[in-house]
């Protein structure tokens, strides 16, 4: 067996060299698209998409989140959403409490601000303090730590790189004393997030249960239309 496995390896070898026949390389080529090692440093790639991100003129998205107390269901929100930079900001959703479901429209156009409940109502410009300012600081996560690689992926057929990272939430975003974990996928070719999946938790003390009150929170988004043609006017009065 020992001679028969050194022909085979004698032919092997004879074979590689005719002429006319190509060479056999010991090694396939790296494909960069799969290839982690060929990609650059995971934080620095998170750096560069956040910063094209926060550079975007229009965008659509749609997000689903659900909020959990003692993993109870508190709060689920399924929106349709578009934004077009500075101030301009549309919105369908769907939201569900333990008691009650709302589903309407909103526009925001910097502070001014208009809703319709039901998708055969009438629009009514609401009281508003808030001013919306798009994209802002949406695209970039505080608190940042532990920004790695999980890998390639896609989204609806587009390559993507999947980044996995740690983050803290602030009095800025409303989220003060949220830990938050997140999933990232981010097209290689123009840095434009593709998609996004978050978990996380807060603890605080309630004294009325004598115990910690736990939340949990899921959500995720997929992003689509970057830079494309949107427009969002005032349902009411001038734009």
């Amino acid at each position: 067996m020992v001679r028969i496995a050194l022909a085979l390896v004698c032919l092997v070898a004879a074979t590689a060299c005719l002429p006319g026949l190509p060479a056999v390389p010991l090694n396939a080529a790296r494909d960069p698209a799969q290839d982690v090692s060929t990609w650059p440093a995971a934080d620095a790639a998170l750096h560069a998409a956040s910063a094209v991100m926060s550079q975007l003129t229009t965008l659509r998205e749609k997000a689903s989140t659900r909020t959990y107390r003692n993993d109870e269901l508190f709060l689920s929100v399924d929106a349709e959403r578009a934004y077009v930079s500075p101030d301009r900001r549309y919105e369908k959703v769907e939201g569900r409490s333990a008691v009650e479901a709302v589903g309407g429209e909103t526009v925001q156009i910097g502070a001014r601000f208009f809703k319709r409940v039901g998708n055969d109502a009438a629009w009514q410009q609401i009281a508003w303090t808030d001013s919306i300012a798009w994209p802002a600081r949406e695209y970039l996560f505080g608190g940042l730590r532990n920004v790695t690689y999980v890998g390639p992926g896609d989204v609806n057929g587009r390559p993507a790189r999947i980044l996995l990272l740690q983050h803290e939430g602030d009095a800025e975003s409303r989220n003060a004393g949220w830990q938050f974990q997140t999933r990232l996928w981010i097209d290689p070719s123009t840095n434009y997030f593709l998609r996004r999946e978050t978990t996380g938790t807060r603890q605080e003390p309630d004294l009325m249960a004598g115990k910690p009150l736990v939340q949990r929170y899921e959500g995720n988004w997929t992003y689509t239309d970057h830079d494309g043609s949107i427009a969002i006017s005032a349902p009411l009065g001038p734009n």
